[in-house]
Parts: structure tokens; sequence; C-alpha cells
């Protein structure tokens, strides 16, 4: 026997699914989030270069996608592009690749975890903030 669903409740069903689809985004955002200290991590611990960090077991695209996660956070509401997430590796004494950070970058946007505004990207809890600013 098949129970017929009111409209209130496919209103409220999809409530419930597009929280949880929010959240699964949030929970992908911690995720990169925490890649992201665990290179920092690796950093501080004197890993200052792809080749050592792959030497240690390390994922080359994971690492690199956790350091973007990483300077992106740092960026906060300024946010970065390929050009300034290369500067500020560059300072931390890591060498990133320009295109590896634009193809990062880019698929971080398409996975909805960044925004872009047409120049920055930015962590989707910090776009909001720089959209209030401007």
């Amino acid at each position: 026997m098949r129970k017929t669903v009111s409209p209130k409740d496919k209103v409220n069903m999809r409530k419930l699914i597009e929280q949880r689809d929010k959240l699964l985004k949030e929970m992908d955002a911690l995720r990169h989030k925490i890649e992201g200290l665990e290179m920092a991590i690796s950093l501080v611990g004197g890993q200052t270069d792809e080749a050592s960090i792959l030497r240690s077991g390390g994922k080359r695209r994971s690492n690199v996608k956790g350091l973007i996660i990483g300077l992106l956070t740092e960026a906060a509401i300024s946010g970065l592009n390929a050009n300034t997430a290369v500067e500020r590796a560059e300072r931390k004494g890591v060498t990133l690749d320009r295109g590896s950070a634009a193809s990062i970058l880019s698929r971080l946007k398409a996975d909805d975890i960044v925004a872009y505004d047409g120049q920055n990207y930015r962590l989707k809890q910090f776009s909001q903030k720089a959209k209030d600013l401007s």
C-alpha cells in the first residue's frame, strides 16, 4: 500500500533535503580545511617542497588542494586567484605551479566550495561577507 504525501510534507521533505545537501557541502569544506591544516603541519615540520611531501607518502593532488584551501582560509574575505596563491605559497617556502593553482581553484568552484567574483576566489563562508562589504 502506497502512502499519499501531502503538499506540506513535500515542502518539508524538500527543506530537509536542501539542509542535508548544505551540510554535506559544509562537511566537504571542513575536510578541505583539515587537509590545509595537515599541509601546514607538514610545512612547519620541515617539508617545504612537493618532492619531500611526495617522499613522505603524501598525495600530490590532495596536498596541493589542501594548500589551496589553507591559503583561501588565510585570505578570508580578500580571496585569492592563481597568481596570489602562488605568491602566498612562495612566502611559505612552497613552490606552487600557477596552472595547478588555477585548475584546483576552478575545480573547487565547480564543486561549489568556493565562489568566484570574476577576480578572486573565496571560500563560501567568506563570499557573502565580501559582498556585504562592497
